[in-house]
């Protein structure tokens, strides 16, 4: 005789996340076209700002923008001091700012990479800062300006920023939402300069990023 076999139906339940319900379990519903629906709810970034898992540093003094593509010296690199198996950095946002012009007319682009695991740089004492009102902290992150690296392949992200008028006062401002597309294991580094249209033009830079313990494949 062949093999018989029973079908079970299950039910999924979720846990309510607050409210006068917390806690409580509720099943999952389907909609009369069988679609598992979700809704986010608050924006887009809230649940990691509330766990204290969002965290952003910016370089303070300037460096002169490159006029070739970024090689070997990084402009600021943020290095994940996590061992491993602990938290890896999952940027979501790249920011180049422009502190010193030398021109009206003028142009830029932000590079970024990510390092294979290496030594940690001297520390350069810039704050880490959270986003959800807590304490700022350096350590187990590191950042550093004016690091040298091992080519790490870099890439342009965001659009250029071109500037046709102006002073030469401090002015363009460039952001790149990564949104999880760069993530810096424990041990490697996040390192980002700039490519300028022009010698002597300066800028600070950084980012923001997501903690969390996740399995990167290699």
């Amino acid at each position: 005789m062949g093999a018989t076999y029973e079908l079970l139906d299950t039910i999924l339940h979720g846990l309510r996340k607050g409210g006068a319900a917390k806690d409580t379990k509720l099943p999952i519903r389907i909609n009369e076209y069988d679609d598992l629906l979700t809704a986010q709810g608050l924006p887009a970034g809230t649940e990691t700002t509330r766990l204290g898992m969002r965290w952003s540093t910016m370089s303070t003094s300037a460096v002169a923008g490159l006029v070739v593509r970024p090689t070997t010296t990084a402009a600021f690199e943020i290095y994940n001091g996590y061992a491993d198996g602990g938290k890896s950095l999952i940027i979501d946002r790249l920011f180049w700012f422009n502190l010193v012009s030398t021109n009206v007319v003028e142009g830029f682009s932000g590079w970024a990479g990510v390092t294979s695991p290496k030594a940690a740089p001297t520390d350069g004492s810039f704050v880490v800062r959270g986003a959800h009102g807590v304490a700022a902290r350096n350590l187990p992150v590191i950042a550093a300006a004016g690091t040298t690296v091992v080519d790490p392949g870099w890439f342009p992200w965001g659009n250029a920023y071109q500037k046709g008028a102006g002073g030469v006062v401090p002015f363009g401002a460039l952001t790149a939402d990564v949104g999880g597309r760069i993530i810096v294991p424990p041990k490697c580094s996040l390192v980002l300069h700039v490519v300028s249209s022009l010698v002597g033009q300066t800028f600070t830079q950084g980012a923001e990023w997501v903690e969390a313990v996740i399995d990167v494949q290699r």
